[in-house]
């Protein structure tokens, strides 16, 4: 009785983890918003921006730029200004030419905001990948990853 019991516990246990998986490999975008960076201004924390030098370790930069759409949404038409994103970052290690370390930062647009996270400028890329870490109104419980290059971002959201 309990070897039968056991083996239907275990093939319970299969499905629900097969089902699992197969949901969240098929789960598709639930928004993806385009943008073109706008103006950006660059200051630097700990040490001199003007010196064209790598950030020591320990020092901190903001960056702050407007954002414009590339393509209409928000119901504005595209190359309209439709918010502005904050970043702080940190640099926790130097290696040659480059820096790594952390950088959190906002996008504020005109449905509310969302969070993000990684060390997009800090490595010398021409793509760079951002974690989405949640925000609030339509953003409140999403995830997923801005991909930037360029003056381009592809905000690609995913609401669990």
């Amino acid at each position: 009785m309990f070897k039968r019991i056991w083996v239907v516990g275990v093939c319970v246990l299969g499905l629900l983890l097969s089902v699992s998986v197969v949901g969240a490999g098929a789960a598709a975008p639930s928004r993806v918003l385009k943008f073109v960076n706008g103006s950006t201004n660059f200051v630097g924390i700990g040490f001199n921006v003007n010196g064209n030098v790598i950030p020591p370790v320990g020092s901190r930069f903001a960056i702050t730029l407007r954002i414009r759409n590339d393509g209409a949404q928000f119901g504005k038409p595209s190359g309209a200004f439709v918010g502005r994103v904050l970043i702080e970052c940190t640099v926790l290690a130097e290696s040659g030419q480059n820096s790594d370390g952390n950088c959190f930062g906002i996008a504020h647009v005109p449905d509310g905001f969302f969070t993000f996270e990684g060390d997009g400028p800090l490595l010398n890329t021409k793509v760079n990948y951002w974690a989405i870490t949640g925000g609030v109104g339509p953003y409140a419980n999403a995830r997923g990853q801005i991909r930037t290059g360029g003056k381009h971002a592809v905000v690609t959201l995913y609401t669990p």
